[in-house]
C-alpha cells in the first residue's frame, strides 16, 4: 500500500466529495420549485431521520466490505439525489430525493476519515492524521468558497445548474475514490467470524464501556444541533438586513475562506486551547449567536464568521478525539454511531426551530438559541466531569 498516493487522494477526494455548490442558493431553489419555508425544514428533519436509520448499518458495510467501496456508493448517491432535486416537481419527490441523499451521506460517513487513519497506523504515523485531517479539510472549504461565488452566477442563468455542476463534481469523486489503496482493517481474534449484526452490537457496547467516547459524543451532540441550526438562520439574517440576494454568493465564499483558514490551522488552534478545545468551539457559536440576536444592520453579518470558525474546527477536533480511543475493527462504525446520535438530536430540535421562527422573528431566536446553549453545554460540561473526574475533566479526551 502506498501511504504518499493515499495521502494525495485524500486530498483531491475531500476537495470535490462535499463540493456542492448549494449552499447560498438552496433555499431559493426550493422556494422556486414551490416549497414553504415550514415544508423546507421538514425536509431537513426527514434527512437527519433517514440519516439515524441508516448511519450504523452503513458504517458497519464500510468496516466489513471496504471503506473504498463505501466512499464510491455514497459519491453515486449523491449524484443520483442532486438529479432527483433537479428534474422534482413536489414535496413527495423532494423527500424521495433527501433519503437517497443521507444514504449517500452515511455510506460516506466515517469511511473516508477511517482509510486514511488507517493507512496511516499501518505505517505507523498516525500522529499525522490532526495535520493531513486539517489540511484536507481545507481544500474541501476552500473549493466551497470558490463554488459559492459560482453558485451565485449561475443560478442567474439557469436555476438548475448548480445542481448539474454539482452532479459533475460527484463524478470526478467516485474516479478518485477508486484510485485509493484499501489499507488492511486490523480484526481482533475472533472478530472475523462476527456477523454483521452483532459486529452492530458490539461496537454499541464498546461505547457504552468507553467514558471517554460517550463524553466527547454528548458534547460534540449538543454543538452539532446549533451549529447545524446556525446555517438555516443565514439566509433569513441577511434578507433582515437588507442585504442584496445577489451578493449571497461572495458572502458564502468569505465563509468558506474562514472556515478553511481556521481548519488548516486546527492543530495549531488545538494546542493553543488544549484542554478547552470543545468548550472554544461552543463559546464561537454562543457569541455569534449573541451578537447576531442584538445586531440590526448588515454589518452584524460579520458575527456568522465566528461559527465559521468552529465550522472550521469541528471535524478535526472531534474525529482525533474520537479516533484516538476507537479501535481499527470498529472504527467506521464508531464514527457512524457519532453521526447518529447527532441527527437523532437534529431531527429533534429542527422542528422547534422552525416554530420559534415563525413565532418570534430572527434576532429574538437567535437570543434564544444563544441562552438555550449555554444551558446545555454547562449540563453537558457537568456530565463530563462526573463521569472522567473532577481533576482530569476534558484533558482526559486528549
Amino acid at each position: 500500500m502506498d501511504i504518499n498516493k493515499n495521502i494525495k487522494n485524500y486530498y483531491f477526494y475531500s476537495t470535490f466529495a462535499e463540493l456542492l455548490i448549494l449552499g447560498p442558493i438552496m433555499v431559493l431553489f426550493l422556494l422556486a420549485k414551490g416549497l414553504s419555508f415550514t415544508q423546507i425544514m421538514l425536509l431537513q428533519s426527514i434527512a437527519a431521520v433517514s440519516v439515524v436509520v441508516f448511519e450504523v448499518p452503513t458504517g458497519a458495510v464500510a468496516d466489513k466490505f471496504g471503506r473504498k467501496l463505501s466512499m464510491i456508493l455514497g459519491a453515486s448517491f449523491w449524484g443520483i439525489s442532486l438529479f432527483v432535486y433537479m428534474v422534482g416537481k413536489s414535496f413527495i419527490v423532494f423527500m424521495i430525493a433527501e433519503i437517497v441523499f443521507s444514504i449517500g451521506a452515511t455510506l460516506k460517513s466515517g469511511a473516508d476519515t477511517a482509510l486514511i487513519y488507517d493507512s496511516l497506523k499501518k505505517h505507523k504515523v498516525e500522529g499525522e492524521f490532526q495535520r493531513i485531517e486539517g489540511n484536507a479539510r481545507a481544500f474541501s472549504l476552500y473549493a466551497q468558497a470558490i463554488g459559492s461565488i459560482i453558485a451565485g452566477f449561475i443560478y442567474g442563468i439557469d436555476r438548475n445548474l448548480p445542481m448539474l455542476v454539482s452532479i459533475i463534481f460527484m463524478i470526478i469523486t467516485i474516479i478518485v475514490a477508486i484510485r485509493f489503496d484499501e489499507p488492511p482493517i486490523e480484526e481482533k481474534e475472533g472478530s472475523h467470524e462476527a456477523k454483521y449484526l452483532s459486529h452492530i452490537i458490539e461496537s454499541g457496547k464498546y461505547i457504552i464501556k468507553h467514558e471517554k467516547i460517550k463524553a466527547i459524543l454528548l458534547f460534540s451532540t449538543v454543538f452539532f444541533v446549533f451549529y447545524r441550526a446556525g446555517f438555516w438562520f443565514f439566509q433569513p439574517y441577511m434578507k433582515s438586513v437588507n442585504i442584496p440576494v445577489e451578493a449571497f454568493g461572495i458572502i458564502f465564499f468569505v465563509f468558506n475562506i474562514t472556515a478553511a483558514f481556521v481548519s488548516k490551522r486546527s492543530h495549531k488552534i488545538m494546542q493553543m486551547t488544549k484542554p478547552r478545545t470543545l468548550t472554544f468551539m461552543a463559546v464561537l457559536i454562543i457569541v455569534s449567536f449573541l451578537i447576531l440576536g442584538v445586531t440590526k444592520i448588515w454589518v452584524g453579518v460579520a458575527a456568522i464568521l465566528l461559527q465559521q470558525a468552529a465550522r472550521g474546527l469541528y471535524r478535526p477536533v472531534t474525529r482525533k478525539y474520537l479516533n484516538k480511543h476507537i479501535p481499527s475493527d470498529k472504527r467506521a462504525t464508531i464514527l457512524s454511531f457519532n453521526s447518529l446520535v447527532t441527527n437523532i438530536a437534529v431531527a429533534i430540535a429542527l422542528p422547534f426551530m422552525g416554530v420559534l421562527m415563525d413565532s418570534t422573528n430572527v434576532y429574538i431566536s437567535h437570543l434564544i438559541l444563544a441562552l438555550v446553549m449555554i444551558i446545555l453545554i454547562g449540563m453537558s460540561s457537568i456530565y463530563m466531569n462526573k463521569r472522567l473526574g473532577k481533576k482530569n475533566k476534558l484533558k482526559e479526551l486528549a
